[in-house]
């Protein structure tokens, strides 16, 4: 654990969500390999639901009390980009955007309808219309989770639901959901809160039931096998797999992504000591874990403001790299890093639980 209460493993796998969208967008620019790598995006979801919700159920906070941290945590650094972005486009002479239509797009990012507004587009997955935004639509969604899962969670707990039966419910509508969104069209399907909302709620599921008794368990050996086959299937798909405009990404890439999400969640929390477990542990891929939120807010940004530039391609590629690596350190040392709440051993796995009522919004 961290001085912020974070648990390794668990940046690990936000290493390998990055990576694989960081591939798409960076490699994909000069090999026809990693448009996969979206999948990135439902590994951060069904991690992101998993974390939420063994933070609501351990610490039991008021529904105020949450959306407000969650506010606190992620707001300053998305001000940044939409600030950054402004200036950048204003400075650089050759931006295929003025500044002020970069600061009306923002409006959209920092009122979170990104997604609704990228789900009722058409054409390509790049969202010219939301540049340099365009990646901002996965925050959006689940800021839709933050606001209404604390509710159904907390009212449950309130009525004395086991953490048992709220995994299954969980489960259940986490699959409902997916059946659901799988006759949408493409952009509904990719960007809307539907499909979404079910890879968060599975992430919702393994939670809960951690929380009823330590979840599913398997022999070290079985465990280390399964940790390493979900890692080479997302790893795969990410190299090999279409992207999201192709039926294969919603009826292979998503079941790839989110079971291969929960094999390394769980085996992660299983406490075997795999080579998987510990490459993921690693403070290399740790670290690069802990600054995935900025990373993810700036990695598209160079390299939509030097598309047009007047240089070779192959020189505007590692600037844009640079750039971004550049632009995620500021944020995370000044706009992330100040705001990280110590969590204590929230997240430790095996923790013990004692339940108690939570308490009223």
């Amino acid at each position: 654990m961290g001085e912020t209460g974070r648990f390794a493993y668990l940046d690990g796998i936000r290493a390998v969500a990055i990576g694989a969208v960081l591939a798409l967008h960076w490699v994909s620019w000069y090999v026809p390999l990693f448009h996969g790598g979206s999948i990135g995006v439902d590994v951060f979801f069904v991690l992101s639901g998993f974390i939420i919700t063994t933070l609501l159920w351990r610490s039991t906070p008021a529904w105020g009390g949450f959306v407000r941290r969650r506010v606190l945590r992620l707001y300053p650094a998305l001000v940044g980009l939409v600030a950054g972005s402004v200036v950048l486009y204003a400075a650089v002479p050759w931006a295929p955007d003025g500044p002020v239509e970069v600061a009306r797009r923002g409006v959209v990012v920092l009122t979170q309808t990104s997604s609704l507004w990228a789900a009722d587009q058409s054409g390509s997955l790049w969202l010219p219309g939301l540049q340099p935004f365009g990646q901002t639509w996965s925050l959006a969604v689940e800021w839709y989770f933050y606001l209404l899962w604390p509710v159904l969670l907390l009212a449950a707990r309130r009525r004395g639901w086991s953490p048992a039966r709220l995994a299954r419910v969980s489960l259940a509508a986490a699959l409902a959901l997916y059946a659901a969104s799988l006759p949408l069209p493409t952009f509904p399907f990719y960007f809307g809160p539907t499909a979404r909302s079910g890879e968060l709620l599975a992430g919702a599921a393994l939670a809960l039931a951690h929380q009823a008794g330590g979840g599913p368990r398997l022999p070290a050996r079985r465990s280390n096998a399964a940790a390493v086959l979900a890692l080479a299937a997302i790893a795969a798909y990410a190299l090999l797999g279409p992207d999201g405009h192709s039926p294969l990404y919603r009826y292979v890439g998503v079941p790839v992504a989110v079971v291969g999400a929960l094999v390394l969640i769980q085996t992660g929390y299983g406490g075997t000591a795999g080579p998987v477990q510990r490459l993921l542990a690693h403070p290399w891929p740790a670290a690069v874990g802990r600054v995935s939120y900025s990373l993810y807010l700036w990695h598209v940004v160079p390299f939509l403001l030097l598309e047009d530039a007047p240089a070779p391609k192959l020189l505007l590629g590692p600037v844009a790299v640079a750039a971004a690596l550049a632009l995620t350190w500021l944020s995370y040392r000044y706009l992330e890093r100040p705001f990280l709440r110590g969590r204590s051993d929230v997240l430790r796995p095996g923790r013990a639980v004692t339940p108690t009522p939570a308490p009223r919004p």
